[in-house]
């Protein structure tokens, strides 16, 4: 048996490389109509796609970011040399334009509280500019958020009000169904919504609806679109990006953006100059009336006194103490400055409040650059601080700027204030000197000059802060925006974005492929039946001695009718291999086993034997599957007498031999369904029926039952010189073919082989060359298709199954 299995090895062919890739290749090319008809299908879904979905637009705005002279000491400044500055000015901007509070205001100056849509096929269209209906309601009034209102138009004056959803009501989830008609132009109220609807264009024909805006989610919707970037790490360009189904509306959101931001920078810069001109104004209504007093008092004194004029050397002493209580006025003014200013530096909700030094007369430039800085940046984190992370690095950047801002200021406060209580306590001492000459002069001038001395300081402040009000004026008129509008959004620079109808087509195209094949590789995972000889040479050692042909053939015997045909030349190779590994011996007993029913065993048995009768041999063939016979169908025969009637001794053995169509074949059937088919074969009765078959002829040939499910082919087996089990492709589970060789082993039988039944060479490439395109097809023996086609009347030959053309058949290969 060794020597035998060796020989087979070397006589069958050998595939040189894997064959997985050419196999699955080959399943596709058998599916071909599916994967046509699936690709037509999903192209078209992409064309009604693209047909009926609502166009998508891009629009475009670039802002340009112009250098702030007043950061002159800022950190930007102080490492200009770095490579990150400009980045860092630009990722602020940014932070700020994609802020929650800055996109939520945009939304509240358009007064976008409404959305109209119009309903299609393949999703909503939004409407903006042509609305159909005009809605008025309340800022006051209790109205829905985000729940879609259909109007349906009755007649001229009437409409009807549509609703069907759900929403969060009072943290609950309500169910809002109501239908209720209306008049246009009379208010519709009931509990969930109060409004009045009017006609604002002639609508065209078609399904709308509006919706109440919740704006904090229709910004968070805005913010999801908008894209806002560097144009490029060398130019401080930004470039604002959005994506909408109307372009007017796109266009006019992202101006609104740009104006908003714009006016925002302005208004952050006009802070110090607004607290400075309130600061102003509040210290000049306490002088004025200070001044007024004074200065009635002066008059009253003079009057009452008689006296008009000081002496020459007494008006030298007033206009001394006058000097230096100017100096002593402007010195605490400046040191209750620096007070104020340390506080508001080390408390970050106080620096809204700061005031710029030169207010009060202090004309350092690097302080008054510190503290408009200072404010500057304390404005552009709270505005990134709504929509941006602590940890942000945008904001990050802001706290360490800040941060060193505010220690430079301590320091330099520090020593402003030291000086300054210096400077007050030095002008005391000369006050006090100069007070000593005025004790030496008449009571009288010495009231007067003390009294001009409050009119002139008064009347000096008041001078004084009047031209500081006036240069906070100029500073807040000249102040322009960092930021300006180099290419606003507009109608001609907009772009088609969707749908993308050529992507379309490929993705619809690539998805009505992949459906099939999809299910190719899911069924393929799934299927745990046998494929082909490789995977059966894979499971188990047992040789596989040839591959049986499908069968399209009416007849149950085509190796008779159609002797030159492909199936017909596949048991030729049986038959060769027969001979070659001594399978089926002169005068032995070949059985024709399987495991399970439906696998082809009888045709494999029958039309094996009548291959071997037309070689000259004697052969018989005998219908040992007495449980579900079905050898007598093949042959045209009655089924009443047979094996089972000779075993129980109802006839002899000349009487159930039956004379086949072929000079060398005769056929025992199995004869009529016995109750107990087991204790039939195993009597001595079969034995000697045997024995008494190979005498007469030179083969005997059994089809036997399925050995997986009933114990007679065990039995019979121990008569048998050879075996065959027959393995049907895509339907003996692989499962089985590992049992094979238990049962083989269990029941001690001889010689045995197997044989792959009912391929389709189109399936697989292992078959493709031998059967279709190779050996064969090239017309070996004669023309194209030479050999195997033959009946050139188109009887029964392979030229009768032209693609498209299906033929009924009788299928006897199972």
């Amino acid at each position: 048996m060794d020597n035998n299995e060796e020989l087979l090895k070397l006589l069958l062919p050998k595939e040189e490389e894997p064959q997985n890739i050419k196999d699955f290749l080959f399943k596709i090319l058998y599916y071909w109509k599916w994967f046509l008809l699936t690709a037509i299908l999903g192209v078209g879904a992409a064309f009604v796609f693209n047909h009926f979905a609502p166009p998508q637009y891009r629009v475009n705005s670039v802002l340009i970011v112009k250098d702030s002279k007043s950061e002159s000491l800022s950190l930007d400044n102080i490492f200009s040399s770095s490579p990150l500055k400009s980045d860092v000015k630009i990722e602020n901007h940014i932070g700020m334009l994609t802020s929650f509070t800055m996109n939520h205001q945009v939304l509240e100056n358009l007064g976008w509280h409404i959305s109209w849509y119009k309903s299609m096929p393949l999703g909503d269209f939004t409407m903006y500019g042509n609305e159909p209906y005009r809605v008025e309601f309340s800022s006051d009034a209790f109205n829905l958020k985000g729940v879609p209102i259909h109007v349906e138009v009755l007649d001229d004056k009437r409409y009807k009000v549509d609703v069907d959803a759900k929403t969060m009501l009072l943290g609950i989830e309500t169910e809002v169904v109501f239908e209720k008609e209306g008049v246009f132009g009379q208010p519709f109220e009931n509990q969930y919504f109060s409004f009045t609807l009017q006609k604002a264009v002639t609508p065209k024909e078609g399904k709308y609806y509006f919706v109440f805006n919740d704006l904090g989610k229709l910004t968070l919707a805005n913010l999801a679109k908008l894209q806002i970037s560097a144009v490029n790490k060398n130019a401080d360009l930004i470039n604002l990006q959005i994506e909408g189904q109307n372009p007017n509306q796109e266009i006019t959101y992202l101006n609104e953006l740009s104006h908003v931001y714009i006016q925002y920078g302005l208004k952050e810069k006009n802070q110090i100059s607004e607290n400075t001109i309130q600061f102003i104004d509040h210290q000049l209504k306490d002088i004025v009336d200070t001044l007024k007093s004074t200065s009635n008092q002066f008059t009253e004194y003079r009057s009452s006194k008689k006296v008009f004029d000081l002496g020459t050397e007494a008006s030298l002493v007033a206009e001394k103490l006058s000097d230096l209580d100017s100096k002593r006025s402007m010195a605490k003014l400046q040191l209750e400055y620096y007070e104020n200013l340390r506080k508001y530096a080390s408390q970050e909700d106080e620096m809204k409040n700061m005031v710029i030094p030169s207010v009060v007369g202090i004309t350092d430039q690097g302080l008054n650059s510190m503290v408009v800085r200072l404010s500057e940046l304390n404005s552009k984190k709270e505005a990134l601080s709504y929509s941006l992370h602590s940890k942000n690095p945008s904001v990050l950047v802001i706290d360490k700027e800040i941060e060193y801002l505010r220690k430079s200021l301590e320091e330099n406060l520090n020593n402003l204030v030291f000086n300054t209580t210096n400077e007050l306590k030095s002008i005391e001492k000369d006050i006090a000197e100069v007070n000593k000459q005025l004790a030496m002069y008449p009571q009288t001038e010495q009231d007067l000059i003390n009294i001009k001395r409050m009119v002139d300081l008064n009347n000096e402040l008041y001078t004084f802060l009047l031209q500081r009000r006036a240069e906070a004026q100029i500073t807040k008129a000249s102040n322009v925006p960092d930021v300006d509008i180099l290419d606003p959004a507009r109608y001609d620079t907009i772009e088609k974005t969707g749908p993308r109808k050529k992507l379309n087509l490929i993705i619809g195209l690539i998805m009505g492929l992949a459906i099939p094949f999809v299910i190719i590789v899911i069924r393929d995972f799934l299927d745990e039946t046998v494929h082909d000889r490789e995977q059966v040479e894979k499971l188990t050692d047992i040789p596989v001695v040839a591959d049986i042909m499908h069968s399209n053939y009416r007849e149950p015997l085509p190796v008779i009718t159609h002797t030159r045909s492909v199936l017909a030349e596949s048991f030729r190779d049986l038959r060769t291999s027969l001979e070659y590994l001594s399978l089926g011996k002169e005068n032995g007993v070949l059985g024709v086993h399987s495991t399970i029913p439906g696998e082809g065993k009888s045709f494999v048995a029958s039309n094996l034997a009548a291959m071997i009768a037309m070689n000259k041999m004697k052969v018989v063939i005998v219908g040992a599957d007495m449980r579900k016979p079905t050898l007598h169908n093949y042959f045209g025969l009655p089924k009443e007498v047979g094996l089972s009637t000779y075993l129980i001794g109802h006839h002899d053995l000349d009487e159930v031999i039956k004379h086949s169509e072929l000079e060398n074949l005769d056929v025992i059937t199995s004869g009529i369904v016995p109750p107990n088919p087991v204790e039939l074969l195993s009597s001595d009765e079969f034995g000697n029926l045997i024995d008494d078959l190979k005498q007469r002829y030179d083969l005997v040939v059994i089809d036997n039952s399925p050995m997986n499910l009933v114990t007679d082919g065990a039995v019979i087996s121990r008569y048998t010189d050879s075996n065959l089990f027959v393995v049907r492709q895509k339907y003996t589970p692989r499962k089985l073919i590992l049992k094979l060789k238990q049962i083989i082993s269990k029941n001690k039988m001889e010689k045995a082989g197997i044989v792959l039944n009912d391929i389709n060479p189109k399936r697989y490439a292992s078959y493709s060359y031998n059967y279709s395109g190779g050996y064969y097809k090239k017309g070996y023996y004669g023309k194209r298709d030479g050999y195997f086609d033959e009946n050139t009347n188109g009887k029964g030959s392979l030229n009768d199954f032209k693609p498209g053309k299906k033929k009924k058949v009788n299928d006897f290969s199972h």
